[in-house]
């Protein structure tokens, strides 16, 4: 399982989940793009871009603890070894509109918040890639405006050179795990104790 393809799977996922919610409300025509921002990679409208923007790491919720890991080997041996704690990132999104008038882009806006609030997390179901690890629930947040404002927005159209148009930030949570071994655990198995009985010799005595 390649884990360091979290990142990658996220977006494949988030992008899938996008497209069949559009398609399943009617609007098969809308391209989903995961491209920066721009009339240049925006091809072909209606579209919806949901573009990574940044990867943050939270080292408020800082795991501590190593992760115990097991593998098959060659000849049939089970390997079982610790690796070092994960690191817990947050992926964050801009989500935005594409259309041919305001009104188009706003229903598609709405549309787009509408899936993704009726979709809180990612799970094994759906998951595009082998990235997530059995159990695992990716939590799907909408940034609030204390984080990202309207000063915010405009920064970032701004920073792209691009006209100002409405987007709302998400973040997805994420672990990535290690798999260079910290420390390998040797179990001792099928031990066998055994006990032997032995009869004291019986001291010389009289015959009768």
């Amino acid at each position: 399982m390649a884990q360091h393809e979290i990142v990658k799977d996220i977006g494949l996922t988030l992008k899938k989940l996008l497209e069949d919610n559009f398609a399943a409300e009617g609007y098969r025509d809308v391209e989903i793009y995961t491209t920066l921002p721009t009339e240049e990679n925006i091809k072909k409208l209606p579209a919806i871009n949901l573009f990574l923007v940044a990867v943050t790491v939270d080292s408020r919720h800082r795991e501590r603890s190593p992760v115990l890991v097991s593998s098959t080997e060659k000849d049939g041996r089970v390997r079982e070894y610790m690796t070092s704690p994960p690191t817990v990132m947050w992926l964050y999104y801009m989500l935005s509109a594409w259309g041919k008038s305001a009104q188009e882009e706003h229903v598609l806006l709405a549309l787009a918040m509408k899936i993704l609030m009726e979709n809180p997390s990612i799970q094994e179901e759906g998951f595009e890639g082998a990235s997530l690890r059995s159990g695992e629930r990716l939590p799907i947040l909408v940034v609030e405006e204390s984080e990202f404002g309207y000063e915010e927005t405009m920064a970032f159209w701004r920073s792209i050179g691009e006209p100002v148009r409405p987007g709302v930030q998400y973040r997805v949570g994420a672990r990535l795990f290690g798999d260079k071994p910290a420390s390998e655990i040797r179990r001792a198995i099928d031990l066998q104790l055994g006990m032997q009985r032995t009869e004291r010799s019986r001291p010389p005595g009289r015959r009768r």
